[in-house]
């Protein structure tokens, strides 16, 4: 069980943002990163797996799916600078009164 966790732990820094090697790379070479490491392990497993006729789906499901995370990630950062913070809620409630 040991070895298992700690296995998980490494590919967890491996996908972390904030812990790999690319922590410091800009977001056009990340993404360009992501798409190219992912469809390497499409090759990778499809070759391993004689699964030859779908690796060219599992490609562009890889892409459509990295590109996805990084354009809601763009839209939500975008999104989060062009609004103002939320003012704190001033209700009070005085529970004294109620009911």
């Amino acid at each position: 069980m040991r070895g298992w966790m700690s296995l998980g732990k490494f590919a967890y820094g491996l996908l972390d943002g904030s812990k790999n090697a690319l922590k410091t790379a800009p977001m056009e070479y990340k993404f360009l990163a992501s798409n190219l490491l992912a469809s390497l392990w499409c090759i990778a497993f499809g070759i391993f797996t004689a699964e030859l006729l779908f690796i060219g789906y599992n490609i562009i499901g890889h892409v459509a799916l990295i590109t996805m995370v990084f354009f809601t990630w763009f839209v939500f950062t975008a999104e989060r600078k062009r609004t103002d913070p939320a003012t704190p809620n001033r209700v009070r409630w005085n529970l004294e009164k109620e009911g």
